[in-house]
């Protein structure tokens, strides 16, 4: 099953929503990166989003995102799908 993830920047804070109905918060890129590798998120299923009363991510921001998620996705191939 492809988890899809939503990630917005709310007050500093990365915040993914998953089409599973799960949320994740963490403070840095690196980190949010490794939380939805660990949700099973593949890079190529997470999308930056701007919403109202939200931050947007910076292109340096999306691109270090991505870069992160496939890192870890070369690195830890079947790491994903914590439950």
């Amino acid at each position: 099953m492809t988890i899809n993830a939503s990630v917005v920047l709310e007050k500093n804070e990365f915040v993914a929503e998953l089409s599973d109905g799960r949320q994740i918060r963490q403070s840095g890129v690196r980190e949010i990166a490794s939380a939805l590798h660990r949700a099973g998120v593949l890079a190529q299923n997470a999308q930056c989003e701007w919403r109202a009363g939200h931050r947007m991510l910076t292109a340096g921001q999306q691109v270090a995102l991505n870069a992160e998620m496939r890192r870890l996705e070369h690195l830890l191939p079947g790491i994903p799908m914590a439950a």
